[in-house]
């Protein structure tokens, strides 16, 4: 696993808003200052889903790097832009490392089968075949994800949160009202939904 986080080809991606990052550095990516000081090379738009509540969903901006063959890490932004807010992180990890995990270990980590199959995870670094195959890796790849700032509330609050995966089977199904940068929404068209409600409201 260690390469996939590797030399990468870094665009100026979409902003939020759907419109071209204006960053006069593109080669820093979405998040400049968070890419070169983290050295995250890659970032992705993603939605998440409250574990014991998962009719509520947050979209994720994820800026990732590798820490060994088995484990890389993500720190989780609530937009692209220089007012975004760290709201979490996300830990990722192989399956030959998941398989060695105790049981009650393993019901902190969810797959990313279904989000990559659907495009519920896009990358805002790669385009083309370079991203095709960097979302094939981290589809083999286990996630722990939890956020501390939820997204509408003025201030972190309380205790951070486990987060789930979009994994097509109720009750972790993609809400009907959750709202989507554009790089997402092409993927939530293929969703099955249910009523539910989006965490920013």
């Amino acid at each position: 696993m260690g390469a996939w986080l590797g030399a990468t080809t870094r665009l100026a991606p979409a902003r939020a808003d759907g419109r071209e990052a204006g960053h006069r550095n593109a080669l820093a990516g979405v998040k400049a200052p968070i890419q070169e000081v983290l050295h995250c090379p890659l970032a992705f738009a993603g939605i998440h889903l409250l574990k014991d509540l998962p009719e509520r969903s947050a979209v994720a901006y994820h800026y990732c790097k590798d820490l060994n063959a088995d484990i890389s890490q993500c720190v989780l932004y609530d937009d692209t832009g220089p007012e975004a807010r760290l709201i979490g992180v996300e830990y990722l990890i192989s399956d030959a490392l998941y398989r060695k995990l105790p049981a009650e270990e393993r019901a902190y980590w969810h797959d990313h089968r279904h989000e990559i199959d659907g495009g519920l995870l896009r990358s805002l670094t790669q385009s083309g075949g370079e991203e095709k195959q960097t979302l094939a890796k981290i589809r083999t790849l286990w996630g722990k994800v939890y956020h501390t700032w939820v997204s509408g509330t003025d201030y972190p609050r309380g205790p951070a949160r486990l987060f789930w995966s979009v994994t097509g089977e109720d009750p972790f199904l993609l809400p009907p009202d959750a709202k989507l940068p554009p790089q997402l929404k092409v993927g939530a068209a293929k969703e099955q939904t249910h009523p539910a409600t989006s965490m920013t409201q």
